[in-house]
């Protein structure tokens, strides 16, 4: 159904891919796990605070689904606008979409202003929207892989070229190679 980055692809550099879902409703998160365990060949781990999620940065994920709402369990626990901003100051590359039921213009871009990948609200056609997202960062995964497969390779490439002509100047210089037409 899938594939691409974030799933098994021979072409890829063999890696786990890990996803953060950070939600304190365990209804709503056991909901998001299941469908992305499901369509990807994702390692999940859930977290019920910004906090908590943070403290296991060492996984290095790939994306996190993070409400913007955190704090209807425990009153002093950051908000979602909070984390996303300290997950974008340590590592600007993973892809955060943001999950609420606010329905707020000026939250959702609040939300893309600090580096959101996409805003869903909460509610019907939300999980399956998901799926879309996430076969949007895998699509822009890809470009970022290749992009930087094809640099590499081109510097490779022209210093071989580069390598190979000096070679060849220098067996003219010694004598060693005479072309004759």
């Amino acid at each position: 159904m899938y594939s691409g980055y974030l799933y098994e692809n021979p072409v890829m550099p063999k890696q786990t891919k890990v996803v953060f879902i950070i939600e304190d409703e365990p209804l709503q998160a056991e909901l998001l796990k299941d469908l992305i365990t499901s369509k990807f060949n994702l390692e999940v781990h859930v977290f019920g605070t910004g906090e908590e999620a943070l403290k296991n940065w060492h996984l290095d994920p790939t994306v996190v689904v993070l409400d913007h709402d955190l704090n209807t369990v425990d009153k002093t626990a950051m908000n979602g606008v909070e984390v996303l901003k300290r997950i974008k100051d340590q590592s600007p590359l993973t892809q955060v979409v943001m999950l609420s039921g606010q329905h707020s213009l000026s939250v959702a871009a609040n939300c893309i202003k600090y580096g959101a990948f996409d805003y869903i609200v909460k509610g019907e056609g939300a999980l399956d929207r998901i799926g879309s997202i996430f076969q949007n960062i895998d699509d822009m995964m890809d470009a970022i892989y290749f992009r930087d497969f094809y640099k590499k390779m081109n510097t490779v490439l022209s210093v071989a070229l580069i390598v190979l002509m000096l070679a060849i100047l220098a067996m003219f210089a010694n004598g060693n190679l005479v072309l004759n037409f």
